[in-house]
């Protein structure tokens, strides 16, 4: 969907609530450290990394980035969204990642990613995490 205003209108009470059930289920049996960076692939117009996830993190969490393909789903979500933790950046996860040095995996601690690898026919980007990050990531399966 290419309107953000409409995505985050129309979208969120289903995202909200497998968000909301999914973190609260695995996002304190993760293991934190003091300035964990933490990644949201597949951010969209930025409400569930701003309404869902951020509240949910530890006080010290490190910087919070929201990555999504769309251009204005980012200029809506930086444009509505602002705390010193959190930016958002424009990223297409389908691209070869190993070229990137904009957003590598290894570069965070934690991964989260809600209805976006579905979407990607390469995969590669979460076999490239570090062993000892903690991602959860939720998938539409059967459509």
């Amino acid at each position: 969907m290419n309107k953000p205003k409409l995505f985050a209108k129309a979208c969120h009470d289903f995202t909200e609530r497998v968000a909301t059930k999914v973190l609260s289920v695995y996002i304190n049996s993760m293991s934190w450290k003091t300035g964990d960076r933490v990644l949201d692939l597949g951010c969209g117009p930025g409400r569930v990394t701003t309404q869902m996830l951020m509240p949910r993190l530890p006080e010290d969490f490190g910087p919070l980035v929201g990555a999504d393909l769309l251009a204005n789903m980012i200029q809506y979500a930086s444009e509505t969204y602002t705390n010193s933790k959190l930016r958002f950046i424009q990223f297409d996860l389908s691209k070869d990642i190993e070229n990137t040095l904009q957003l590598r995996p290894s570069d965070f601690g934690k991964i989260f990613c809600f209805f976006l690898l579905h979407c990607i026919p390469d995969q590669r980007y979460y076999l490239a995490i570090e062993p000892g990050v903690h991602s959860s990531y939720t998938f539409i399966v059967g459509c």
